[in-house]
């Protein structure tokens, strides 16, 4: 790992892709290829990934579809949006966290046609599996125990900084941040950095495309 790393709080997606360092490769923790209808499972990428993850494949949901994305921005409740998602009615409705979700998917979607750079989909526990020589890190992430063995992961490929701002006494969070943010942000950013040297992993090896062509496929 070479360069300056640098940590801030962006309102909203758009904010990233206009930051004065004009990134290359973008690793965003949200969904990008979205499928039309509900599947068991979700995407390929996602059960896929589940299975990496193991013990921690309750971290990764399934995606919300093409057409719980276009209800939620015709001003759906979480109710219609679940509906659409289903596609039919043995298909699979939407968590409402992924419901939580949407808005910040809408902004990742509508930037996607214009953006300079790329955007590679990432998930953060897939990206600390390969981080840590492809094993899993069980502990949750919201403990202390959790934060302590990411903190040495991201370490060992030269994150040192975030140890330094965890740690720093009276230690204060830019509002909607919290620690776990800034180590999932640091891994999103080791996989982008892997990504623009071609040196990444990406599930599946196959891509399949959605309706708009874009790739459903997750980056580690």
């Amino acid at each position: 790992m070479t360069g300056e790393l640098r940590a801030r709080v962006a309102p909203a997606f758009d904010a990233v892709l206009a930051q004065a360092e004009a990134p290359w490769v973008v690793g965003v923790d949200m969904p990008i290829g979205l499928l039309p209808a509900g599947a068991a499972g979700g995407r390929t990428c996602e059960v896929l990934a589940r299975r990496l993850l193991g013990p921690r494949s309750s971290s990764l949901f399934s995606a919300p579809t093409r057409s719980a994305l276009e209800a939620f921005r015709a001003g759906g409740g979480y109710r219609a949006v679940s509906l659409a998602n289903r596609g039919a009615p043995s298909g699979p409705g939407l968590s409402r966290q992924a419901f939580g979700l949407l808005s910040k998917i809408s902004e990742v979607d509508r930037a996607l046609p214009t953006a300079r750079c790329r955007i590679v989909e990432v998930h953060p526990e897939l990206s600390f599996r390969e981080a840590n020589g492809g094993r899993v890190v069980e502990t949750r992430k919201r403990t202390a125990e959790g934060r302590r063995e990411r903190l040495e992961v991201l370490a060992r490929h030269g994150y040192t900084f975030p140890l330094a701002l965890l740690a720093r006494p009276g230690r204060t969070f830019p509002a909607g941040a919290k620690p776990d943010d800034l180590l999932d942000a640091c891994v999103a950013c080791w996989t982008a950095e892997r990504v623009a040297r071609g040196t990444a992993v990406v599930l599946p090896g196959d891509c399949p495309l959605d309706a708009r062509g874009l790739r459903m496929e997750l980056w580690r």
